[in-house]
């Protein structure tokens, strides 16, 4: 699978977000290292009357199924601002449920609760990208360094951007039966495996989180050189 077909959004080769996205403030320079999910400028989108505080994200690892044979293991970060971690919380469960859409060969659905329909398509490519060569997946991917960059404006709400690093080197495409296939794809493999990943997230009219548009840069560009350890 070629790394310009995971996600039908383009790859970003040296920046992060395009227009779509639209920062509230000229955008920080990304520094994995030390980067906390708190909420930018001391506001909570989303947060106010009838908003109540969501429950904390605590910090460590959390390994999580992502159907057979993939487990994706997230860092959740110290510091993070209860009133947006559960726009952190979705930017994480998408990426899970995108490798179920996978592994399941495209039965298993449940990505379509975290995003908006803006943002399926770019699911969608991933999975076609597997299904129609008939492939799955095995392995461990991990998602680090989150933290909620920005303010966005989604529609004509605000939300909030979500960056996190992600590492695919341990995942091997392999046929339906689970078996590695000889020639695995380059995206397997470093520099291409680890990229930046990034969200635009914001509340639907039912005050539930969903992903409105995904972006993400990879080698050579400086923010996913950043995300190698």
């Amino acid at each position: 699978m070629r790394r310009d077909v995971r996600f039908a959004a383009a790859v970003l080769a040296g920046g992060l977000i395009a227009a779509a996205c639209a920062p509230s403030h000229p955008e920080p320079r990304f520094e994995p290292a030390g980067a906390l999910a708190t909420a930018v400028g001391g506001t909570s989108p989303g947060a106010g009357p009838g908003r109540p505080t969501e429950s904390p994200i605590g910090p460590g690892t959390e390994r999580v199924a992502a159907g057979d044979g993939v487990r994706v293991e997230i860092e959740w970060p110290a510091g993070t601002d209860p009133h947006v971690a559960g726009a952190l919380r979705t930017y994480a469960e998408s990426y899970t449920a995108m490798w179920r859409a996978v592994t399941s060969g495209g039965r298993d659905r449940s990505y379509l609760q975290k995003v908006e329909e803006s943002a399926v398509g770019d699911i969608a490519t991933r999975l076609n990208a597997f299904r129609d060569r008939g492939r799955s997946a095995r392995g461990v991917a991990r998602l680090y360094a989150l933290r909620i960059d920005s303010e966005v404006t989604i529609g004509d709400r605000m939300g909030v951007l979500v960056l996190g690093c992600v590492d695919e080197s341990g995942i091997r495409m392999t046929d339906l039966a689970g078996q590695p296939i000889a020639d695995q794809p380059g995206w397997t493999r470093p520099p291409l495996s680890t990229y930046l990943w990034a969200g635009s997230i914001g509340r639907d009219e039912h005050g539930v989180w969903r992903v409105r548009l995904f972006r993400l840069a990879t080698y050579p560009a400086a923010s996913a050189k950043r995300c190698v350890r």
